[in-house]
């Protein structure tokens, strides 16, 4: 009881701090954007006349249900990416749980600390998620206060199983099968579930109304299966709503938690000896030959990049699966449908836009993890570079000059996507490569400027930045100012499409080279513009606080 106190105590003494009160201001910013967005779908979408003509032929009843459930689909996706990207990470790596074993405890109470940690968080971003749009429907019903206050109830019913479950199975994994090969499968699921919650986002983000409504009309069919958590949330809130919920509708949500909580206690026995495992397989997957490093910071700090890479199974694999991703969506041709269906415009014009456009949504799943190389992840290393000599400038001039080169692995991709899937030639692909370069130079100003931001990115003292909606906060700034930045290209793709007579094809290709080298002076222009706000960032961030 009293960890669970002192954790609730730190929570609740976050604002007495100039860090926890901005650590609290970006975590409320980051939660009401994405409660905002899911508000504003389900307005939008719910009162769709197509939409209201079914529910009044099959009747509220029967499609509530399903339209609850697709909105508590969320909580899992929630679920999927905190259990396997980041409490798994708190189960074998958090700094506490070294006192947790030093101390009279019990085995299990430090990974019970972890699950109600990961649960807390669970609930309050899949309450950000799908509490809005499951409200906004609760309006559209008769419902009344009791609907609303099983609303917690049947989140938390759609988050804690699977969280369980997911950080029970590491746990015995890690017990019976630890070593090298099962820490590289722990790192492969959790740069998937990072990058596959990411990508649920922007599709969500992505998604056009029409389809969005089609998506509500099949979820409100009668004979929608839905996962056996999300079927007994969505049965308590539906009969909640109309006035006839009992205890029987009660208990099997009561029972998925209570089952999923005795089931993480029998696996929380196992966790000391697993733990142990866990720390004997920890070997460096690469060593270098221990060559003199230069002399030079700039070229050392970027060999340093390169060296955390490689050293890093989670890194090496996360290419792999980002590569798996970037081809998926070039394969179901995810926003580029509508380019390559416009014979209006000469197809090798249309080839290109699809590549770059193609490149522009596998950079926005990148920005963030680059950005965090700047400060949010180096906090091993923030005292020494606080207490070194050189100027902040040339530091940030090393980690851009590797992230510059981390950001040719998503161009080559989409250069092999395009041959494969889009029959690209090459003069379509030395295009394509010309401007691309261009967005590679405006993505590094961008990363540069909110990578370094003060605001968003000032550390503790441990040189640590607290994960939470903060960074949210920060990863909306850079997608959306690297939008803005990229916004002339989807401009002038717009205007072309509105008047595609305007050039001939042979006059298109005289206009090339001067496309490929305005887009790289822009980009370079850009770039610039970031490394000089950036060095200014970065020299306040090495100030002391």
């Amino acid at each position: 009881m009293k960890l669970l106190l002192a954790d609730l105590r730190a929570l609740v003494n976050l604002p007495a701090t100039a860090i926890g009160r901005r650590a609290t201001f970006g975590l409320l910013v980051g939660l009401l954007l994405l409660g905002a967005l899911s508000w504003w779908f389900a307005s939008t979408v719910a009162d769709n006349p197509r939409l209201l003509l079914l529910l009044e032929q099959r009747g509220q009843g029967a499609s509530l249900r399903g339209l609850l459930g697709y909105g508590l689909m969320a909580c899992p996706m929630v679920s999927t990416w905190l259990g396997l990207a980041m409490a798994q990470r708190q189960l074998f790596e958090t700094p506490e749980l070294w006192l947790w074993r030093t101390a009279p405890l019990p085995g299990w109470r430090g990974p019970l600390q972890v699950l109600l940690r990961a649960a807390f968080l669970s609930a309050v971003w899949a309450g950000a998620l799908a509490g809005p749009f499951v409200v906004a429907l609760l309006r559209r019903s008769p419902a009344g206060p009791t609907a609303y206050a099983l609303l917690p109830v049947a989140i938390v019913a759609c988050t804690l199983p699977l969280l369980a479950t997911l950080l029970s199975a590491q746990i015995a994994m890690a017990r019976f099968l630890s070593g090298r090969a099962l820490r590289m499968v722990f790192a492969a699921l959790a740069g998937a579930a990072s990058v596959g919650f990411t990508l649920w986002l922007l599709l969500q983000l992505f998604t056009t109304r029409q389809h969005r409504v089609q998506e509500l009309v099949d979820a409100a069919a009668p004979t929608r299966a839905l996962p056996p958590t999300i079927e007994a949330a969505a049965q308590l809130l539906e009969r909640a709503a109309s006035g006839t919920a009992g205890l029987a509708d009660l208990l099997p949500v009561l029972g998925w938690i209570g089952g999923a909580t005795a089931l993480f206690f029998a696996a929380a026995l196992l966790h000391p000896r697993a733990h142990e495992r866990h720390l004997e397989a920890d070997r460096p997957l690469w060593r270098g030959r221990g060559r003199r490093w230069p002399a030079s910071l700039p070229a050392a700090i970027r060999k340093k990049e390169f060296a955390q890479v490689l050293q890093q199974p989670g890194a090496l694999i996360g290419f792999v699966v980002f590569a798996v991703l970037v081809f998926g969506l070039a394969q179901q041709q995810v926003l580029v449908t509508g380019i390559l269906a416009n014979f209006r415009v000469p197809r090798e014009l249309r080839v290109v836009v699809a590549m770059l456009t193609q490149w522009f949504l596998a950079v926005l799943f990148v920005l963030y993890t680059h950005m965090g190389r700047l400060s949010l992840w180096d906090g091993a290393q923030w005292s020494l570079y606080m207490a070194a000599p050189p100027r902040p400038r040339a530091i940030l001039r090393g980690k851009l000059q590797a992230i510059a080169v981390f950001l040719l692995w998503p161009l080559l991709l989409v250069i092999l996507a395009g041959v494969k899937l889009l029959d690209a030639d090459l003069l379509a692909v030395s295009r394509f490569v010309g401007v691309a370069i261009g967005g590679t130079l405006a993505a590094l100003g961008v990363i540069a400027v909110v990578g370094t931001w003060p605001r968003l990115m000032r550390p503790d003292r441990d040189g640590q930045i607290l994960q939470g909606g903060k960074t949210f906060l920060a990863a909306m700034v850079m997608v959306t100012l690297f939008e803005v930045t990229l916004a002339p290209a989807a401009i002038a793709w717009w205007w072309l499409g509105d008047h595609p007579h305007s050039f001939t094809s042979a006059e298109l290709a005289q206009l090339w080279p001067h496309i490929v080298g305005l887009a790289i002076g822009y980009g370079a222009l850009v770039g610039l513009a970031g490394l000089w706000l950036g060095g200014r960032n970065y020299r306040r961030l090495l100030q002391p606080n």
